[in-house]
């Protein structure tokens, strides 16, 4: 695994907030697949929640990296892009699942997708892309 990069200060409150990222990884087609989705940051790296069924979970298994990318909801001229490795844990118990919720004012009892079968996506940063100035 190449060096972890950093998400600078400028665009790290988009990494940090409650927000939708699109989530982009390469089909076995060759074509990009991209879908919305919750995370939270972890220190240097990004986890989020995946369901083992959903096709981005099997691009990543065949082709282990994956770009995250966070558009500012007030300026859509900032953004930030991190391409990256990809790792899974299990989480079998669903504590990963519970903390994502709640990170988003959610519960398992109002999450609206399948809780069980998951795991969690862990993102390591190899390369960050910047654009657009951090607000005053």
């Amino acid at each position: 695994m190449a060096e972890i990069a950093s998400i600078p200060e400028t665009h790290r409150d988009l990494i940090e907030a409650r927000g939708v990222a699109v989530l982009s990884t390469v089909g076995s087609d060759g074509y990009p697949q991209s879908t919305a989705l919750w995370y939270m940051v972890d220190g240097d790296v990004v986890r989020t929640s995946l369901h083992r069924t959903r096709q981005k979970f099997f691009n990543m298994v065949q082709h282990p990296k994956a770009t995250l990318f966070v558009l500012d909801p007030a300026n859509p001229y900032r953004t930030l892009e991190i391409r990256a490795d990809v790792t899974f844990d299990d989480d079998d118990d669903q504590s990963f699942l519970v903390r994502l919720l709640a990170h988003y004012g959610q519960t398992l009892e109002t999450f609206p997708a399948p809780a069980d079968n998951r795991v969690v996506l862990t993102l390591t940063p190899h390369h960050v892309v910047t654009y657009g100035d951090a607000p005053d």
